[in-house]
């Protein structure tokens, strides 16, 4: 009997993985999302301006193995994420 070995994961399904990390972890830094350690609502806009910037990296990194309808959503969700931290902005700077 043959035994079958585990094949390894593909870069996109990692890739795949650190976006939505990346995408919880900027949620959570701009207050929109209960930070599940401590299960407080904070506001970091350093760390969600990090989070926001490697989804970016990461994205472009990926888009050569993407398919366009996936390449559309991910942009829309980082769009997504970038006009949320600019109305955060916005609101912080006017109290």
């Amino acid at each position: 009997m043959e035994e079958k070995t585990a094949q390894p994961g593909k870069i996109k399904d990692l890739g795949y993985y650190f976006l939505n990390l990346l995408s919880a972890k900027a949620w959570q830094y701009l207050g929109l999302m209960v930070h599940p350690e401590n299960g407080q609502i904070l506001v970091d806009l350093e760390e969600a301006r990090k989070a926001i910037d490697l989804f970016s990296v990461i994205l472009e990194a990926m888009k050569r193995d993407l398919e366009a309808e996936e390449i559309r959503e991910l942009e829309f969700h980082l769009s997504n994420l970038q006009l949320n931290f600019v109305e955060k902005m916005r609101q912080l700077a006017q109290e």
